[in-house]
């Protein structure tokens, strides 16, 4: 039985790929957020000890966006973004390399986001940190690629979840609706078949990717919205 680690299965996207594994026939640890405080970079270290040889996968689904204009967030929110959305990523990644590289077998996905790609106002520690897991993903694929293991990210646009219809208003996801070459929004589903895709024994080669999942809406060339 293949191993899952994965962080943020409590979200909308990380419960979709948690169910699609375990429906697959993967074995899956999830901790949750209070199982898990991925900002408390010591305890994230206590917490890895036990399962340092035990995972065929990584995937990085948890995620902290709090919508505010640079000037309003005091630095230890941004911090706090940055240490969840992508130190952690890093610490997780450095503990569980040796295995990974021992066994010359594996997958790491980041799920990132559209945001790691193009501007926003009012996204700025969240856009950081993607932009940043983006980096930390693609530079891992150099170094990790010779022993086998492959690394991307995922990259989810407008998805449809609680949280985006929360941060925005009806007309601003009408608009960016419009905008999408098939209509409409990602489903959680949808994110999950890829990231499924990517850590199968399917993906044989494709390795230091951004994989953008949007509908088709880069294609128009909105680099700002």
């Amino acid at each position: 039985m293949k191993t899952l680690f994965l962080t943020g299965g409590g979200g909308a996207i990380g419960s979709a790929i948690k169910d699609l594994f375990l429906a697959r026939g993967w074995k899956v640890i999830a901790p949750t957020s209070r199982e898990l405080d991925l900002s408390d970079l010591d305890a994230v270290r206590t917490y890895m000890q036990p399962y340092l040889d035990g995972f065929d996968a990584l995937i990085f689904s948890a995620g902290r966006n709090n919508p505010a204009e640079l000037g309003k967030l005091t630095v230890e929110e941004i911090k706090k973004t940055i240490d969840i959305n992508c130190v952690s990523v890093a610490l997780i990644c450095s503990l569980c390399r040796s295995a990974f590289e021992k066994r010359r077998n594996g997958r790491i996905l980041g799920i990132s986001s559209l945001y790691g790609n193009i501007s926003r106002e009012g996204r700025a520690a969240y856009a950081m940190s993607k932009h940043a897991l983006n980096g930390l993903i693609s530079t891992l694929a150099l170094e990790l690629g010779p022993s086998g293991i492959l690394c991307n990210t995922l990259s989810p646009g407008f998805v449809k979840t609680k949280m985006t219809l929360k941060n925005n208003t009806t007309e601003t996801l009408s608009a960016l609706e419009r905008k999408i070459p098939l209509g409409r929004f990602a489903s959680v589903q949808d994110i999950a078949r890829i990231a499924y895709f990517l850590c199968s024994e399917e993906n044989t080669y494709i390795s230091g990717q951004d994989i953008i999942v949007d509908g088709g809406f880069m294609a128009g060339g909105f680099q700002h919205l």
